[in-house]
């Protein structure tokens, strides 16, 4: 289950290298986030006029975390995204692991995502990870009783099951990779 009794559990570091290498393709590539944003399936209020995002996998039905629906663009990142996860998730050790959701965010500059929990019964069960892509002392999250700054270099697990936000006091954009893992072999 993804709830642990913290905010926060930095999971391991990540090569630099695949992150710069991510965030060159998104630089060079800085249309996709207009065009996919308009198409995304996560259409909360929380991220109303405050952040963009690029989704390439996602439950088909948000009572479910085990059914997905993978999108073509996934296709054309994979290289850049896959070795990432792989990094991010290797102390976990599942033998049979899945994916309920891959994203790119980005949390435009001067906004706020304010406090929610992540309240879809597909949000209860898998590990909510964040990887920091690009990032700066002005971005923290905010919890109801601390706040905090994920550096890059880093993967992340975030207790998605309490209440949660993100604030941008910088002039630059906050860009994470999150993703939702799970192991199939618990039943559920």
């Amino acid at each position: 289950m993804s709830a642990f009794p913290g905010q926060v559990n930095q999971l391991t570091t990540i090569n630099n290298n695949d992150i710069d290498a991510l965030l060159t393709a998104l630089h060079h590539q800085s249309h996709l986030w207009e065009y996919w944003n308009a198409l995304k399936p996560n259409k909360f209020n929380v991220f109303e006029n405050c952040t963009q995002h690029i989704v390439f996998k996602y439950p088909v039905d948000l009572r479910h975390h085990d059914l997905s629906v993978t999108f073509p663009l996934w296709q054309e990142w994979q290289h850049l995204i896959q070795p990432l996860i792989n990094q991010a998730v290797v102390n976990y050790e599942y033998k049979n692991a899945g994916i309920a959701r891959i994203m790119l965010a980005k949390l435009l500059p001067q906004s706020k995502v304010p406090l929610h929990i992540d309240a879809s019964p597909s949000a209860t069960i898998p590990h909510k990870i964040h990887i920091p892509l690009q990032t700066s002392e002005g971005v923290v999250m905010n919890f109801a009783d601390k706040d905090c700054h994920l550096p890059v270099g880093f993967a992340y697990e975030l207790n998605n099951r309490i209440q949660h936000g993100v604030s941008n006091s910088s002039n630059s954009e906050r860009i994470h990779l999150i993703f939702d893992y799970f192991d199939k072999s618990v039943s559920q």
